[in-house]
């Protein structure tokens, strides 16, 4: 008899994009090294992890106002997406020290004072992510980032997650530092570079990162991203892992009836995942 598939953990991870001033490419996106004793060791990811319960706890917290969402049975909403948005942004301030937060009704932004610095020491406690920032008397900016994808582990995993991807632009001024504990590094790249780098070798990706930068270096500006994202009305996604022969292929669902997200292929070739079209 087999055993039933393990439950996906609730996860959350933040794409964090930016104008490329070197002109490589029409934006880029903040990527973390992970550490070698956390989940997927040495590679390269965006910032993210699990949701914690104090996560649904943020008083002040808001969801983007003019997000598209799916029906309530085929994904998130309004009503239940908050703690997921919360977890992405504790998750980037605790990997990369990025604050995405509001304070005095203003973004924060430009190089973080000591007060605000010292918070993500103490992110490790029992203490909730907006509870921390209650102290500097700021909330969690949740309302600036846009759902982007859902995608959740395959089932013959022995550990699996059920991810939100958002995206979000960079807050002005700020400059991302590794934590050293959970990251090793972080660099930006290109979604198109951060592609060339993996099938070169020189960095190591997860199916769900390929799948997501394939898509996002279609869009022309950061704008172009956001705008797109506010659309989706994002459900979850499993990928179809199928074998002919010596040939594997990965499938993921793309949303149906939008032209610009067709389902997408990827093929394992010499231990790399390369995007096809179907």
């Amino acid at each position: 008899m087999s055993e039933r598939p393990v439950a996906p953990l609730p996860s959350s991870t933040v794409i964090l994009l930016d104008e490329d001033a070197a002109g490589r490419g029409p934006f880029r996106i903040l990527m973390v090294k992970r550490h070698g004793s956390v989940t997927f060791p040495g590679v390269h990811a965006f910032p993210g992890g699990v949701v914690d319960p104090a996560d649904a706890d943020a008083p002040g917290a808001t969801l983007p106002a003019d997000q598209r969402w799916a029906s309530p049975q085929a994904g998130d909403d309004a009503s239940t997406a908050l703690p997921y948005w919360v977890a992405a942004a504790r998750e980037l301030f605790e990997e990369v020290g990025v604050l995405l937060a509001v304070r005095e009704g203003r973004m924060v932004c430009g190089p973080l004072g000591p007060e605000a610095r010292a918070l993500r020491e103490r992110l490790h406690g029992a203490i909730g992510f907006a509870a921390l920032l209650a102290e500097i008397d700021a909330v969690p900016a949740t309302h600036t980032l846009y759902s982007f994808a859902r995608w959740v582990t395959p089932s013959v995993n022995p550990r699996r997650f059920d991810t939100r991807f958002l995206v979000g632009r960079m807050p002005v001024g700020q400059e991302p530092c590794p934590d050293g504990t959970e990251t090793e590094s972080c660099a930006w790249y290109t979604p198109a570079a951060a592609l060339d780098a993996y099938l070169a070798g020189e960095i190591e990706l997860i199916p769900p990162t390929v799948r997501t930068l394939d898509d996002l270096a279609r869009f022309p500006s950061v704008d172009a991203a956001l705008g797109h994202a506010r659309t989706r009305g994002v459900v979850p996604a499993c990928p179809e892992i199928e074998t002919q022969g010596d040939r594997v292929t990965m499938r993921y669902p793309g949303l149906v009836g939008d032209p610009l997200l067709p389902d997408r292929r990827l093929v394992l070739e010499r231990g790399r995942w390369r995007p096809l079209s179907d």
